[in-house]
C-alpha cells in the first residue's frame, strides 16, 4: 500500500531540515556568520541572546540590541 504524503507534511519536514542545517552552519562558522539572518525571526544572529539561531518556530530566542551609548536593551 502506498500512502499519500501531503504538501504540508513535505513543507514541515523541509522546514525542520532547513532549521537543523542553519544551526549546524552556525556552529561551524560562529565568528563569520554574526550578520546572517535567522530563518525563524529574521534577526541577525548577533542580536540573539546567545548569538545562535532559533531552534524552532515555536520558541524564538530573546532579541537583545547593543549600542555604544545606551548599553544593552531587550527588544523581544
Amino acid at each position: 500500500m502506498t500512502s499519500q504524503v501531503s504538501q504540508k507534511q513535505i513543507d514541515k519536514a523541509a522546514r525542520k531540515t532547513a532549521l537543523n542545517l542553519q544551526a549546524l552552519m552556525a556552529e561551524v562558522d560562529e565568528g563569520f556568520n554574526a550578520h546572517v539572518r535567522c530563518i525563524v525571526c529574521n534577526e541577525q544572529y548577533r542580536h540573539h541572546i546567545d548569538t545562535k539561531p532559533c531552534v524552532d518556530d515555536d520558541n524564538p530566542k530573546q532579541i537583545i540590541r547593543k549600542n555604544r551609548w545606551r548599553g544593552t536593551r531587550i527588544v523581544k
